[in-house]
């Protein structure tokens, strides 16, 4: 009762605040040092972290980018250099008993393109002199392999300890070049196999080893002899060490829900709601529990409004390169099943891309079951951002006239007719459908479901009924809209079987007005040539 009372203070001050986002949250910003001295909100992982440098020495994480993967690796930084002064009231604080200080190599392959071989050993040069610097070293060397190898012998001659070596977007350069001509790919992949191949040869001298990344290359040998090297990306008791899960939800952000409730006007209560659904929903492991996305849910809290914010800081251009030339359905990506190879393989430009889509964080685990794992879109930020990016890989680049989300304001608003020429519209763009009749179902079903799943709204595919499967459905917070599609028939015959077979009887109860849709698809003329909307009774 105490700190339920401690806790309604403290949302009662930040309501009455008008100055409570300014300064708060460390958008990104991923140095833990500068936001422990800034004051920022720090989502405390340490407990987790002091767990791991005590169990074993190499590891490998791999988790979507803006995950919170450089600011752990940073957290961990500071604690290998001894700074117990930053982790003061932090799990870490408590559990740490000696503070040692070890010269730690951080190496971050982010922030470049990389178009040749040249340009990666430019950046491994640089990356290099930072860390000698930072250590006040001079390494000789002519070239970066060998400098890197002689950093980490000296650095532990130097201060006496072992080394500590934390490499950040270490699949950066790969991921830049699996697409370019010829051999680069193939070359930069040896160039970083010798690379990485000096923290083998260095096991001496070295105390602990992260490295991080969004897919697992470490399939094909990148980090040759590693042998030992822990993969903890889809371990339980790993699944929160990035990201924030609703445990802490509940404990850093009340207030910051309240808040954002009032800006918005709506209860604490709708506000939990709608903030889960947009950016709660990752998990990463067989059990656990779902995790939001932290760099979205901090810009909706600095900014206190819903927004795109992980589409908008970059699309993932590897996964964009891959669905151009992979031939996929992906209409329906909800319940596709994959087994453990299959999510953490190498990605290849042939092979079936769910485990591309589940590392880049375009999907999660749902559900484990006998070896194979569940999986579907975290959430509404993720599924309608995914298939606004689909869309733009496969419309012919004159679309200006056709917007989706003009789809999703069209229905919140209760207007049909003007929902279903939007539609049409958008349909009318693909005009790359095959010529061969049994293949347009299929597309046509595709697109019409990329479309509506850019639109932001909510939608189901194929929804089962006591009587048979409804086409689709859509849903907004005022309005459900029951669709039946026929391929060269009529309007009214796709209207009969909603009536024929009760569709809206599924939704007895539902207090939302229910429009019943039925529309025709012209084969030989490639559009939506007619539709028929009523209300249910």
């Amino acid at each position: 009762r105490v700190m339920e009372n401690e806790s309604m203070d403290r949302i009662e001050t930040a309501l009455n605040n008008p100055n409570f986002t300014i300064g708060r949250y460390p958008v990104g910003d991923s140095s833990f040092t500068q936001i422990r001295e800034a004051g920022k909100v720090y989502v405390d992982k340490t407990a987790i972290l002091y767990q791991m440098v005590s169990d074993s020495k190499y590891y490998f994480l791999s988790r979507p980018r803006r995950f919170g993967k450089s600011l752990m690796l940073s957290t961990l930084k500071a604690y290998f250099e001894g700074r117990k002064e930053l982790f003061e009231g932090l799990a870490m604080g408590r559990l740490e008993k000696e503070w040692r200080r070890h010269p730690v190599i951080h190496l971050s392959m982010g922030g470049k393109d990389f178009d040749s071989v040249s340009a990666l050993r430019n950046h491994l040069n640089t990356v290099l002199d930072i860390n000698e610097k930072a250590l006040n070293l001079q390494i000789p060397g002519d070239s970066p392999e060998e400098r890197f190898l002689k950093m980490i012998i000296a650095a532990s001659e130097s201060y006496n300890e072992k080394t500590v070596v934390l490499i950040d977007e270490y699949d950066k350069p790969m991921l830049d070049t699996r697409h370019k001509g010829g051999n680069l790919h193939e070359d930069v992949r040896s160039a970083l196999r010798g690379f990485y191949g000096c923290i083998k040869e260095t096991a001496d001298y070295i105390r602990f080893t992260m490295i991080t990344g969004i897919t697992k290359f470490s399939h094909v040998n990148i980090f040759s002899g590693l042998n030992n090297l822990r993969d903890i990306s889809l371990l339980p008791a790993y699944n929160a060490i990035c990201g924030i899960s609703e445990s802490e939800m509940a404990e850093y952000f009340s207030e910051d829900i309240a808040v954002f409730a009032q800006r918005n006007d709506m209860t604490t209560e709708t506000a939990k709601k709608e903030i889960k659904l947009q950016y709660d929903g990752y998990r990463f492991s067989k059990q656990g529990e779902n995790i939001y996305n932290p760099f979205s849910t901090l810009n909706a809290f600095a900014n206190m409004e819903f927004g795109s914010y992980w589409f908008q800081s970059g699309t993932s251009q590897h996964l964009v390169k891959e669905l151009q030339l992979n031939s996929y359905d992906f209409s329906n990506l909800e319940g596709v099943e994959a087994d453990e190879h299959q999510l953490m393989g190498t990605p290849g430009v042939d092979s079936n891309p769910i485990g591309l889509l589940y590392q880049s964080g375009y999907l999660t685990i749902k559900d484990y079951d006998y070896g194979f794992y569940t999986l579907g879109f975290p959430n509404k930020e993720v599924s309608s951002g995914f298939y606004r990016d689909l869309l733009q890989t496969i419309l012919p680049r004159d679309n200006d006239n056709f917007n989706a989300l003009a789809i999703y304001r069209e229905a919140n608003l209760g207007r049909p007719e003007k929902m279903m020429q939007l539609l049409q519209l958008g349909l009318s763009k693909f005009n790359c459908m095959q010529t061969q009749k049994p293949e347009y179902e299929y597309q046509f079903k595709t697109m019409l479901h990329a479309i509506v799943m850019a639109s932001g709204l909510d939608v189901e595919s194929e929804v089962l009924t006591p009587a048979g499967r409804i086409d689709m459905v859509f849903r907004t917070r005022r309005f459900l809209y029951i669709f039946e599609f026929k391929l060269d028939s009529t309007p009214e015959a796709a209207l009969k079987q909603i009536d024929d077979k009760d569709y809206p009887f599924k939704y007895y109860g539902d207090p939302r007005p229910i429009f019943k849709i039925g529309a025709n698809f012209s084969t030989e003329l490639r559009k939506l040539t007619g539709w028929i909307i009523e209300q249910a009774e």
